[in-house]
C-alpha cells in the first residue's frame, strides 16, 4: 500500500493523490475517522481485477452448464441476510 489520506485531505489534494497513483504506480488508501473506506488504484490494477472478475464469471457460467442445480430455500436466504421469513428486518 502506498500513502494514506483522510477523506478531507484526499478531497483537498485530489491532483496530488491522482499523480501519486499515476506516476508512482502506488495505491492510495482513503480513510474516514481512521477507518479505511476506499482506495485509488492504478488503472492497470483495475484492468487486472476486471479480467479476474470476467474469468470468474466465465467459470461460473461454464459450471452452470453442468446441469447441477443447488436450491436454497427462501427461509435460508432470509436467515443469511438477517431477515425474517417474510423478508422484513429482524429487530
Amino acid at each position: 500500500m502506498g500513502a494514506s489520506y483522510t477523506l478531507t485531505d484526499a478531497r483537498n489534494n485530489l491532483g496530488k493523490v491522482v499523480n501519486e497513483v499515476r506516476h508512482g504506480g502506488r495505491t492510495v488508501e482513503i480513510t474516514d475517522h481512521g477507518t479505511p473506506i476506499a482506495a485509488v488504484i492504478p488503472i492497470e490494477l483495475l484492468d487486472y481485477f476486471q479480467q479476474l472478475e470476467g474469468e470468474r464469471d466465465l467459470a461460473a457460467a461454464e459450471e452452470s452448464k453442468t446441469g447441477v442445480r443447488r436450491w436454497v430455500s427462501h427461509a435460508d436466504v432470509a436467515a443469511r441476510f438477517g431477515l425474517n421469513a417474510d423478508g422484513t428486518r429482524k429487530r
